[in-house]
Order: C-alpha cells, then sequence, then structure tokens
C-alpha cells in the first residue's frame, strides 16, 4: 500500500480536484492521510465529502517536517507519497511512475515536475521552468529534492526522518542525509503536477515576463498541458436567487423568477439552482419552476439598505450547514430578465481558464467622462482620441452576471482580488426591471427584446 500525505491549510479550492486525481489513478491500493494546519475555510469538509475514509491529522503550528513527519506516524504505507493540496497530479499514472523508480534499492526518494499553469505568475513560471526541466536525473551528489510532489520509502524515514525545526527547505536537509548515507535520488519528469504556486520568491516583474516567454518558447509544452487544471465540468457550481416579498419589491412576480431560472438552467456547469426567499409559500410557488428552496431568509434579511452579499452569505451558511459546499456561487438578481444566452458558461470558463477569483459581466464605456477636480470637473484627456484608441471605463453588472469562489461569499462579498471581465455588447441586458412600474416594459417590450437577442445569437 502506498499513504499519500497532503499538506492543507485554507486549500479548499484546490482540495476537491486533487482527490478526484488521485481517485483516478491507476494504482488503487492507497490511504490518503490530511495533515490540517487549522484551516479556517472548508478544506476538510470538502475533502471528507470526496473521500469520507480520508485520515485527518491536525496540527497546530506549521513546519514542514513536522506536518510530513506527523502524517507519516499515522500513514500504514511501505511507500509515502508527499503532494501539496495545490498540486494537481497531470495523469493518471502518476503514482505508478513515482513508485517504478522505486525498485533500485539504493533510490531514497524520487520527485516529479512541476508545470506551472496558465495563469501562475510570471515570476512562478519561471521559476518553475527553470528548475523542473524535462530530463530524468539520478542524483548522486545534487541535494536538490522537493516535497510538493514526491515519493519515499517508510524504511529509510524511519532513520532519517524530517528536520522538524527548519521553517522550510526541509527537503533538501533530508536529502544531504540520504546521499551522505550512500543513497540516490531520482527525479522523474514525467510524474508530473501542476502547480500554481512557485518555489522561490518574486523578483523584478518586467524582466521575468521577458524571459517566461523566452523559456515558453523555447520549451513548447506538450498539448496536455496547454489546457487549465481546473476543468469546469468537474467543479461543483450553485446559482444563487435572492428574492424579497416586501411590499413595493418587484421580486416576488413570478415571470422574473422564470427568466433568471430558465437562465441558469441553461448553463452547462450550473448544478443547483437555490431561492434565497423570505416567504415560505412564494418559496413553493418557485419550486414548481425547478428552483430548490431549502430554506427560508429571515425577514431581517429583506429590510432596505441590508446588502445582496450578506444575504449570499447567510445562503451559504445554510448551504454549507446542510453539507452541501460548492465551488463557485452564481448570483442571480430576478431584476435583470434579458441575460444573453451563454454569458453564465462563458463567465464559468472565463475564471476556470485564467485562474481568477471572481468574473464579472461588464459594459464597456468609451464615450467621453469626467472626472471632479478642485476647479470642478475635467474632462479626461483620452476624449481627444479616437473612440477605438480610448481605454474603456468597465461598468460593473454583478447582479446581471458574476461568477466567484465561496470562500469570497464566505467573507461578504462576491469580489475576490484577481476580477476577469466580460464584456456585454448586447444593449438590453443591462436592462433592470427595478420598480412595479417597469413591470409594464417587460409586458410590452419582453417578446420583442428576447427575438432579438435569439435571432442575434
Amino acid at each position: 500500500m502506498i499513504s499519500i500525505i497532503i499538506r492543507t491549510h485554507n486549500e479548499e479550492r484546490w482540495i476537491r480536484e486533487c482527490l478526484r486525481r488521485i481517485q483516478q489513478q491507476t494504482i488503487q491500493d492507497v490511504e490518503i492521510i490530511l495533515v490540517d494546519n487549522r484551516s479556517t475555510d472548508q478544506t476538510v469538509a470538502r475533502a471528507r465529502q470526496v473521500y469520507p475514509e480520508i485520515k485527518l491529522v491536525t496540527i497546530e503550528e506549521y513546519l514542514p517536517g513536522l506536518a510530513i513527519n506527523a502524517g507519516i506516524r499515522a500513514a500504514q504505507g511501505e511507500y509515502i507519497a508527499i503532494l501539496s493540496a495545490h498540486c494537481l497530479p497531470v495523469k493518471d499514472d502518476w503514482l505508478a511512475t513515482l513508485i517504478a523508480n522505486c525498485e533500485d534499492p539504493q533510490v531514497a526518494g524520487v520527485y516529479g515536475r512541476q508545470i506551472p499553469t496558465s495563469y501562475s505568475s510570471p515570476q512562478d513560471k519561471r521559476d518553475l521552468l527553470v528548475t523542473f526541466g524535462l530530463d530524468k536525473r539520478i542524483q548522486k551528489k545534487d541535494l536538490f529534492f522537493h516535497n510538493a510532489n514526491s515519493l519515499i520509502r517508510r524504511a529509510l524515514w524511519e532513520q532519517f526522518p524530517f528536520d522538524e525545526q527548519v521553517p522550510n527547505i526541509e527537503d533538501r536537509v533530508w536529502a544531504k542525509q540520504v546521499i551522505d548515507a550512500g543513497y540516490v535520488l531520482v527525479y522523474e519528469p514525467e510524474a508530473a503536477v501542476y502547480h500554481y504556486h512557485g518555489i522561490y520568491q518574486n523578483n523584478d516583474e518586467r524582466r521575468v515576463q521577458g524571459a517566461v516567454r523566452v523559456m515558453e518558447v523555447l520549451e513548447q509544452p506538450a498539448a496536455e498541458h496547454e489546457n487549465p487544471p481546473l476543468d469546469p465540468h468537474t467543479l461543483e457550481v450553485a446559482a444563487i436567487l435572492p428574492v424579497r416579498s416586501l411590499a413595493g419589491s418587484v421580486d416576488a412576480n413570478m415571470a422574473l423568477i422564470e427568466k433568471s431560472v430558465q437562465a441558469a438552467q441553461a448553463s452547462a456547469y450550473i448544478d443547483r439552482i437555490i431561492l434565497a426567499c423570505d416567504d415560505a409559500a412564494l418559496a413553493r410557488q418557485a419550486e414548481a419552476l425547478g428552483v430548490e428552496a431549502p430554506f427560508v431568509r429571515p425577514a431581517a434579511l429583506s429590510q432596505p439598505g441590508v446588502r445582496a452579499d450578506e444575504v449570499l452569505r447567510y445562503s451559504l451558511q445554510q448551504l454549507e450547514g446542510a453539507g452541501y459546499f460548492p465551488d463557485l456561487i452564481v448570483p442571480l438578481e430576478v431584476t435583470y430578465p434579458f441575460r444573453p444566452a451563454g454569458m453564465l458558461d462563458t463567465l464559468v470558463r472565463k475564471l476556470a481558464e485564467n485562474g481568477l477569483d471572481t468574473a464579472i459581466a461588464a459594459h464597456a464605456e468609451h464615450r467621453p467622462y469626467w472626472q471632479k477636480d478642485t476647479d470642478g470637473v475635467v474632462l479626461t484627456e483620452e476624449y481627444a482620441q479616437a473612440r477605438q484608441a480610448r481605454t474603456p471605463l468597465y461598468i460593473g453588472l454583478l447582479s446581471l452576471g458574476c461568477v466567484t469562489y465561496a470562500e469570497f461569499i464566505r467573507q461578504g462579498s462576491r469580489l475576490g482580488k484577481r476580477i476577469g471581465v466580460y464584456e456585454v455588447a448586447d444593449p438590453f441586458a443591462a436592462i433592470e426591471v427595478r420598480e412595479p412600474k417597469d413591470l409594464r416594459l417587460l409586458q410590452l417590450l419582453g417578446p420583442v427584446i428576447q427575438q432579438w437577442q435569439m435571432d442575434r445569437a
């Protein structure tokens, strides 16, 4: 049996996909030990959801050698694979390729290639491309070893446990011990993982970008590495529709609710559609459209001045409390009845393919604009340029289209730090039915706009 040690601290974004890829390995006689350093997110819950039999070891203080040793002490395997939670095996023979190198008893450990993602930073790309090349190596003197993606013998670890005092490079300290004892190390590039982070500290951005461009041309990555490691089809995606039934609100209009439900149902990626409603009768009525209403939100969250982000956070708390842990949240305000076909799926793909925290719909504004100054308002200099040469202002349409990770919703915001924009070219998409009198607009123009959108698509 092989024991796989995975170290985690707030890795909810990656742990599910990491475990799924382990489940797809050609070698299945494995156990998984999760060594968690007091994660405050849903890392552990998500891990148990994918792999219920996972062993959990909790540590209070993180030192890499201490964490690995704690995991190995709980392990039963003859061989120990060590993997960072944000490292995703590229192929289903990753584990078999590592273990094949241990047929020689002189091999103390094997470490594999780490491939940057398409959206890793230039510094991280440079570091990983320089460090992890394409040639296999047998190291008799070279002390480099890396525990983000490695495999060692349990019996040898009994002789040479990892140093529990050093704050980093515990792998190289261990490498020196085993090489001094007469063993060798193997670098196996075919046992590759995608690694979002780099292994060194960042340097000058401009110089690094230039170096990366040259290296990427020289290496010409194989076709199987061109796709992003996160597949939108494997992510759990939940759409949440905040609806309030207070007097004067149009949210409770079933025609509006149905429009948003239909947009979510047309998505290839949205798995569940959740209604966050404050009225049980309205919730039952909406369920006939194919939505779920597993809870009724408190009336206090429907009062004027309550931000939608607070409603979304409450909704996620209810879902996670019931054992459902979505990766991505798609908030859908029902006041936008004219969402363009395919927009939601484009947002999901944009987020996954570019390593974004959040992807939003936005209107690109090229018209002249003024900014306040001490002397009044000042026209920006870009007005002197041709329209197509101006840098656009992006007017966010978050309630029309937004895809974000659950971790940000849990923190009370739809927005992470790394944001991508989907430019909405449809002039009708941004029409919002906010007041009861606006419902007449939906009745009169709705069919015409819908037909126009279908013809344009």
